[in-house]
């Protein structure tokens, strides 16, 4: 199994990008819940909590695609350095507000700018492994790598913003995290071997990535796992503070990272027999029926219980749908094709963090665990409409070609 993980650091640079890439995406499990304690830590109502991290994470999807757009035209080293500038110089401004007690609103638009301008790393690392294992089984590793490696980050994350907003202050996880930032960019920049090179504008096959059939409805569903990670997420917080356990809520969600993490490494060292549409169908259904476990929840260990099974559906639907955007989209858009995958999530957790705060707040977790069940039953009939709509696929034995369209 090991050995099969082993294989995608054989080419040089892999290694290197993979860890700066792990650096500067390290973050995008601070952030959201980072923002979500900076106001619940100081008010203990999580509607605007929920409303400002909805907001940074709505505008990441928003910013997701015109960013990547941007790096496949003019290349990742040249995008790298002054969007990671202007989202740190916009996380600074949520702190300094926040430390001077600014009105709430106030924190809404440096927290949206921080979001549009944070580029999706996992895009920018997952369009490199596409460059230097093109054609080559391992692809499907390195994807599952890369996913397993998010939830890492969204096992650590959580933790880690929950025990200094706890302990410390939650400005000090914030500022933390743009830290990190600025560390992973300077160190992949320099990293041009590994590079995919960039298709300026006027270049053949230059048309959206969102144009190729299929892309439309896996950004939609992944609107609605989006959906299913914020409403999960937010929700786990809010039982864990009314029931005076806030302290527990980074363990609890880490819980549903560390299961999405196992199965994701055992889903990676497996080969493949079935196709990635076929495997893609199979997954959503599975996706969309995990979240009613959530109703067995009646104490915080239970919580942690469910969600880590729950999270088991989730790293295998992310690692295939990736791989199905590599075959759909052509190596001239790639990127953006992931980037648009990312949007679906970012906007999905935006909409949701918006609404299921004040459901929480006005009606109880329990009932706002409603809000994450009906998500994943839209992720699962999405995947249906996909099957249906996609030609049929060739067996998943046969190498990826990226860049075919």
């Amino acid at each position: 199994m090991f050995k099969t993980y082993g294989a995608v650091f054989r080419t040089p640079g892999t290694a290197a990008f993979c860890a700066a890439s792990f650096v500067m995406r390290m973050p995008i499990a601070i952030y959201p819940i980072g923002l979500v304690l900076l106001i619940s830590t100081r008010t203990g109502h999580y509607g605007f909590a929920g409303l400002l991290s909805g907001a940074y994470v709505f505008a990441a999807g928003v910013g997701n695609p015109v960013l990547a757009r941007l790096v496949d035209r003019h290349g990742q080293s040249r995008v790298l350095l002054p969007s990671s500038a202007v989202h740190i110089a916009a996380i600074g401004a949520v702190c300094l507000l926040a430390k001077a007690h600014a009105p709430q609103w106030a924190l809404l638009g440096p927290a949206a700018l921080a979001g549009f301008a944070y580029l999706a790393v996992g895009s920018l690392v997952r369009a490199r492994w596409s460059m230097v294992l093109a054609g080559r089984p391992e692809l499907t590793t390195a994807y599952s790598l890369e996913s397993t490696l998010d939830e890492v980050i969204f096992t650590v994350g959580p933790l880690i913003a929950t025990v200094i907003a706890t302990q410390v202050n939650a400005i000090v996880g914030l500022l933390l995290g743009a830290a990190l930032v600025g560390i992973g960019a300077l160190w992949l920049r320099p990293q041009r071997a590994t590079e995919p090179a960039p298709h300026p504008a006027g270049s053949p096959r230059n048309r959206s990535a969102v144009r190729y059939r299929g892309m439309v409805l896996m950004t939609v569903a992944a609107v609605g796992m989006g959906a299913v990670f914020a409403s999960a997420e937010v929700t786990m917080v809010a039982f864990c503070g009314q029931r005076h356990t806030a302290g527990a809520s980074g363990l609890v969600l880490a819980c549903l990272a560390f299961g999405s993490g196992v199965s994701g490494f055992f889903y990676g060292a497996r080969t493949w027999r079935m196709s990635l549409l076929g495997r893609f169908l199979v997954q959503a259904l599975v996706f969309a029926g995990l979240p009613v476990l959530f109703l067995a929840a009646v104490n915080v260990p239970v919580l942690a219980v469910c969600a880590f099974v729950v999270g088991m559906g989730i790293a295998p639907t992310l690692i295939t749908a990736f791989g199905l955007i590599a075959e759909i989209v052509p190596a001239a858009a790639l990127t953006e094709g992931m980037a648009w995958l990312t949007t679906g999530l970012s906007i999905g957790y935006g909409i949701a963090s918006s609404a299921v705060g004040r459901i929480a707040d006005a009606h109880g977790a329990r009932v706002a665990f409603s809000v994450t069940i009906a998500s994943g039953v839209v992720v699962g009939v999405l995947g249906i409409a996909l099957y249906r709509r996609m030609p049929t696929p060739r067996p998943a034995s046969q190498p990826v070609a990226v860049g075919s369209g």
